[in-house]
């Protein structure tokens, strides 16, 4: 993922509801598909998942001052006409489905590079994203506030907050002393039984042992 990519504000919250309209938890436009009955709050969906080549932009080349064959990104988008609920005078979120999804535009593979091991690499930074939005759902479900500006701002922070402890362990993944961008193929295979003991288990992500 790119250091500098911040998927999960692709439809960031702003401090204020438009004029004259239902209150939507300040969220700015509608983004994915899906709106969630099985819940009473924020839940997410698009993951897990098994992504695929077809998700990604084929070029003939590594991009100038890129050291990997391929490279993924990710957006976290909220439904239309997120609801504020009231409860006990505080506010909350109402259901809502946050949709995660492959951004094509920033996403690439090497053609002549593609290969088994090569996807699993980059399913790993979707799942690390997925299990930190995952743990995103949980917070945003117990999220009380006193207005629905202070919701809107928090559910702003805490995207943010989430989105970069992603990034931050995407990065870790690919580093040097963990699976070097897939090429240590022990430590790959660590991470992603890591990843899929989290998935199944619930637990938070920790860089494996």
């Amino acid at each position: 993922m790119p250091d500098d990519q911040s998927p999960a504000l692709s439809n960031s919250p702003i401090p204020d509801s438009p004029p004259g309209s239902t209150p939507y938890g300040g969220f700015r436009s509608a983004q994915p598909e899906g709106l969630s009955t099985s819940t009473g709050g924020p839940s997410l969906s698009g993951w897990p998942r098994k992504i695929a080549w077809s998700e990604f932009k084929e070029v003939g080349s590594r991009p100038d001052g890129e050291s990997e064959d391929a490279q993924i990104s990710v957006e976290l988008g909220a439904e239309k006409n997120v609801s504020v609920e009231r409860e006990n005078g505080r506010f909350k979120l109402g259901k809502v489905t946050f949709k995660m999804t492959v951004k094509k535009s920033e996403s690439w593979v090497v053609g002549s590079q593609k290969s088994d091991a090569l996807l699993a690499h980059e399913q790993g930074h979707y799942d690390i994203a997925g299990l930190f939005y995952r743990d995103l759902m949980t917070v945003l479900q117990s999220l009380r506030e006193n207005s629905v500006n202070d919701l809107g701002s928090e559910v702003n922070r805490l995207m943010q907050e989430y989105d970069k402890l992603a990034d931050d362990m995407s990065d870790k993944y690919d580093s040097s002393l963990e699976t070097n961008h897939g090429l240590n193929a022990s430590r790959q295979q660590a991470w992603e039984k890591q990843i899929q003991d989290c998935i199944k288990n619930g637990t938070k992500l920790t860089a494996p042992p």
